[in-house]
């Protein structure tokens, strides 16, 4: 078995090796990225940090899923291009995915996030699943991996969202991924996010009244995101390795 995509393997290629297997379901969306990124960034990013990060593994087979290309992104409605599935919707979605995979015979299935809005739901799918199912399910998102040393890189080419929305930081990995943007003056948020310094909280229309992004793109390039995506990939295959250890079976 070369291939580390699962679509590219045949049935009976999947059944020899799942219950050895890790299978990693990467999670995206398709939702408004400003002016100056695609509408599919999310699950772009996301398919392709887990694709690299597979490749050097040796010791435990890592299968690929294609990636499930939408989130939840209600609150990405109000601007144009959105797809989006309710957070129930998206909860009943990764239940069954997780479920089929679990049927076919994987015992070790990890969600790999790409997206803000998905970030609570994949750790509550992988929770409830495993109420019901013999089977380890890890949840991450790859900025959450990516540490304090992703925030450095970032400041050092004069970042400073991290992930942000449609800015700088998902351009230069947009940018590393080969994808060519499109000439667009890159401003500023018109009204910049709300961080409270006491807690989480949200509140109606934000992302609208943002003009759906965080900060200008403009310090992206592609050196910075490959330094970037270098990282995050790195990062992976050391979550893979300790989750396959630690849940060997």
């Amino acid at each position: 078995m070369r291939s580390f995509s699962l679509a590219e393997l045949s049935s009976p290629e999947i059944g020899r090796v799942a219950a050895s297997a890790v299978l990693v379901l990467p999670v995206g969306a398709v939702e408004q990225h400003g002016a100056g990124l695609p509408t599919g960034t999310d699950a772009l990013v996301s398919a392709e940090i887990a694709h690299r990060a597979a490749a050097p593994l040796t010791g435990v087979p890592v299968l690929v899923a294609p990636v499930l290309p939408y989130g939840s992104s209600h609150h990405h409605l109000p601007l144009p291009g959105t797809l989006s599935l309710r957070s129930r919707t998206l909860l009943a979605v990764l239940g069954d995915l997780i479920e089929s995979a679990a049927v076919a015979g994987f015992r070790r299935i990890v969600l790999f996030n790409g997206h803000g809005g998905n970030d609570d739901l994949i750790r509550q799918a992988a929770r409830d699943a495993v109420l019901d199912l013999p089977i380890a399910v890890g949840a991450a998102s790859y900025w959450s991996l990516g540490g304090d040393r992703l925030a450095e890189l970032a400041r050092e080419a004069g970042i400073t969202h991290v992930p942000g929305h449609a800015g700088a930081f998902e351009a230069a990995l947009t940018l590393a991924l080969g994808a060519t943007l499109p000439a667009v003056s890159s401003s500023a948020p018109t009204e910049p996010p709300r961080e409270p310094a006491y807690g989480f909280a949200m509140e109606h229309g934000w992302i609208a009244r943002m003009g759906g992004v965080t900060d200008p793109i403009t310090p992206a390039t592609r050196e910075v995101g490959e330094r970037l995506l270098d990282h995050l990939v790195t990062a992976f295959t050391a979550y893979l390795e300790a989750f396959a250890r630690d849940f060997q079976r």
